[in-house]
């Protein structure tokens, strides 16, 4: 019985063993170029910045086959229209869970593709505007996520090139109505808020290219994101983009 009960620990972590997560702490600095138009016509660019986390780790019936992956960011930029005469600030947050089928093939090279829960959501807020300062964003769906990588080496630091690409697929996002006023929400106004989201309403795409090198017990991650969204409805228009460096550290590595 006690040779029992000390293989049921000793089972529990070689399973965590075989199956570690891979977590990377990032910090992104670069440019935004924001619209909405039911703020104003105009683009707004500036400075951005965000935190970033991704947490991966193997599924525990398919290990070599299948991968689970976490992610999260918080972002914020201060942007100013072309004259330079009116601020908008904006700042979101996503949080992103899905399921990844791998497979290697030509010894070195590694691709993985499956779903992911999409959940994004924050504001744009005119510093000019008295009446209606705020843009909303709320999005809920589903993306279709890939990554390919190139393990190698520079000299004797091993070394992984990545490409990881998500493009939200289906989905639902809130938009008032052209002209609309929170204050007219707020008093029972609440049609046409919610629209189905598909690639001609709601596209967008976040792509991160990343250098991971292994430098003993803490990897580095050094890389570059394109990060859009875009929603349309009820003659209205809401778009970020962003282009940042992407600095990470991989504890653990």
């Amino acid at each position: 019985m006690a040779s029992l009960l000390a293989a049921v620990p000793a089972r529990a972590q070689d399973n965590c063993a075989k199956r570690p997560v891979t977590s990377v702490y990032s910090m992104e600095v670069g440019g935004a170029r924001n619209l909405s138009t039911y703020l104003s016509p105009l683009y707004y660019s500036g400075l951005d910045m965000a935190l970033s986390g991704s947490w991966t780790k193997d599924f525990q019936r398919w290990s070599d086959r299948c991968v689970m992956r976490f992610e999260a960011a918080v972002d914020f930029n201060y942007t100013e229209n072309p004259i330079g005469n009116a601020n908008m600030p904006a700042l979101t947050a996503r949080f992103n869970w899905g399921m990844g089928w791998k497979h290697q093939f030509a010894g070195k090279w590694k691709l993985t593709v499956g779903p992911m829960i999409d959940i994004y959501g924050g504001a744009l807020y005119s510093l000019r505007n008295g009446n209606n300062p705020v843009t909303a964003i709320a999005y809920a769906g589903f993306d279709a996520q890939a990554s390919l990588s190139l393990n190698m080496k520079w000299g004797k630091i091993p070394v992984v090139l990545t490409d990881e690409v998500r493009i939200p697929a289906i989905g639902a996002f809130f938009c008032p109505g052209y002209g609309e006023s929170f204050y007219e929400i707020y008093l029972g106004n609440r049609r046409d808020l919610v629209h189905f989201g598909w690639w001609g309403n709601a596209f967008a795409i976040d792509n991160l290219i990343a250098l991971r090198l292994d430098l003993g017990k803490t990897g580095l991650q050094v890389g570059y994101r394109f990060d859009m969204r875009n929603f349309k409805a009820n003659n209205l228009q809401t778009g970020l983009m962003r282009n940042a460096v992407v600095i990470g550290i991989i504890p653990n590595y």
